[in-house]
């Protein structure tokens, strides 16, 4: 009796010790945050181990490897797809059964008419952006294969092809040549039609470098064609543009931002200074709009030369320097 004593004893010592092990097991697969909502990044071409590490830095696990195990049961593994996921943080199995049925949140990426290549490299939001947006416009197979003839040469000179708009992009090394893709292909559907078939990649060029001029000049969406044919009037006469779009990124690229320029400032010494270089300027001068690529590929047909700016934003056009004159006086007058 006394051996049967002692052996029921041993076993209830082991079955206490069994249990709090695994009470210390199961609470150490708690994290502190559980309960909490927790976003956790999957990033493309991650497999599940490397995604269950993702899940385990945030918080929304402690054990990475049970999390994959889970995954791997329920299939996870093989369907888990790239993006932001906000899951409530708790032991592995409950956090594999809500990706079960989760699908991530897909980062968007805006593209501004007007925007530079620096102000678009920062929308994809790495330190690297400048260098990936870079490589990614010098990478012909980014754009859609009849618009490949008519690209420019340098990769800075492409961000005319790039329709602005906001666009679901995964991050990753390949976030900008997926922003790329999708403003090309849309630039394509909405101008592919107007190219005319003889255009080349420099006519192309010279076409978006007007267009990007237009879309700084002019706020009304009506006056966009007429400003592009007042420009086209003045390169066929041999005219300066006289633009104050060109002479404000001329000073931008200084690292001085003008909203108003003095005689002094059209005087600055810059090849994008179109009041004292004959020409368009050598570069685009931002991404233009849809409506300001419609107006350089359809200008107006327009007898007229000069144009200045209404308090409002709205342009008074003339043919004459004389009547040009005569209207900024009269203008300001009713100041």
């Amino acid at each position: 009796m006394k051996k049967l004593f002692y052996l029921s004893i041993f076993v209830l010592a082991l079955t206490v010790v069994a249990a709090g092990i695994c009470a210390k097991l199961y609470m150490d697969s708690i994290p502190e945050r559980v309960g909490e909502t927790v976003a956790v990044r999957v990033e493309e071409g991650q497999n599940a181990r490397e995604a269950a590490m993702e899940f385990e830095r945030s918080g929304a696990v402690t054990n990475a490897r049970s999390l994959a195990r889970w995954m791997a049961r329920t299939g996870i593994d093989k369907r888990l797809l790239p993006g932001l996921y906000r899951v409530t943080a708790g032991r592995p199995r409950d956090v594999a059964a809500q990706l079960a049925d989760m699908r991530p949140e897909i980062p968007s990426a805006m593209i501004l008419p007007g925007a530079t290549f620096e102000e678009i490299a920062g929308v994809i939001g790495r330190p690297d952006g400048e260098a990936l947006l870079a490589s990614a416009l010098a990478d012909e197979n980014n754009f859609p294969p009849e618009l490949r003839k008519f690209l420019p040469a340098g990769e800075r000179d492409r961000i005319i092809l790039l329709s602005p708009e906001t666009y679901a992009v995964v991050s990753g090394e390949q976030i900008a040549s997926r922003l790329v893709a999708a403003a090309a292909a849309m630039w394509w559907k909405q101008h592919g039609a107007l190219l005319p078939e003889e255009l080349s990649s420099d006519g192309l060029n010279s076409l978006g470098i007007l267009a990007s001029i237009v879309q700084k000049e002019a706020l009304i969406q009506e006056e966009r064609p007429v400003i592009a044919g007042v420009f086209n009037n003045r390169l066929d006469l041999d005219m300066p543009l006289q633009s104050c779009a060109t002479v404000v990124y001329a000073w931008k690229l200084r690292g001085v931002k003008k909203t108003n320029l003095s005689y002094n400032d059209v005087q600055v010494d810059s090849p994008f200074n179109t009041y004292i270089h004959k020409g368009l300027p050598p570069e685009n001068i931002g991404v233009p709009s849809r409506d300001s690529w419609n107006a350089a590929l359809e200008p107006a047909n327009t007898d007229m030369l000069f144009f200045f700016a209404r308090a409002d934003g709205s342009h008074i056009f003339t043919k004459t320097y004389r009547e040009h004159l005569d209207a900024q006086r009269r203008e300001s007058r009713q100041l």
